[in-house]
């Protein structure tokens, strides 16, 4: 696995987040809901499934892709290893993967579930970056840009060798 120790460190003007909280608002009928929702500070419900999916991935499963479960490290190795952006949910145990709409390919996972059309998920303003920043949710790798999204292929073949580490483990 790679040792990253540094997280990802992508300074946005206001202009380039207006333009990210926008393409991720955009994936409901109604965007001015999601975008009130983030400047109260609160979490916003999105839509998966059209513009972009995610993949929940366990906490055990993240932990062994790594080899750690210190966020530092855990953040610059997800955000070398997927090249897009992940949330994290610490008061449930869960990363959210941000992936394109069509489900990957890989064999089933107790550990990893796609989530697709007719499925929302929580998603915190841009500004949440820091574990520090609130059990519900994080970016633990934030998004870049809009469109942003981790590589299906990556995310396969990593959920892939962390299942089996965990399986291995287990027996």
């Amino acid at each position: 696995m790679n040792t990253v120790d540094t997280p990802v460190v992508h300074p946005l003007t206001e202009a380039e987040r207006e333009a990210i909280r926008d393409w991720l608002a955009g994936s409901l009928n109604r965007p001015h809901v999601a975008r009130r929702q983030w400047a109260k500070g609160g979490i916003a419900t999105l839509a998966l499934g059209r513009r972009y999916s995610a993949v929940c991935l366990t906490e055990p499963l993240v932990y062994a892709m790594t080899e750690s479960s210190r966020p530092i490290h855990v953040t610059g190795v997800l955000a070398s290893a997927f090249q897009g952006p992940v949330l994290h949910a610490p008061s449930i145990g869960r990363f959210y993967a941000f992936t394109p709409p069509a489900a990957p390919a890989w064999r089933h996972s107790p550990y990893a579930e796609y989530l697709g059309r007719d499925t929302y998920l929580g998603v915190p303003p841009l500004e949440l970056t820091d574990p520090a920043d609130g059990l519900d949710g994080y970016w633990a790798v934030p998004v870049t840009c809009p469109g942003d999204l981790c590589d299906p292929a990556r995310l396969t073949a990593l959920v892939a060798a962390g299942s089996l580490e965990l399986r291995g483990s287990e027996s």
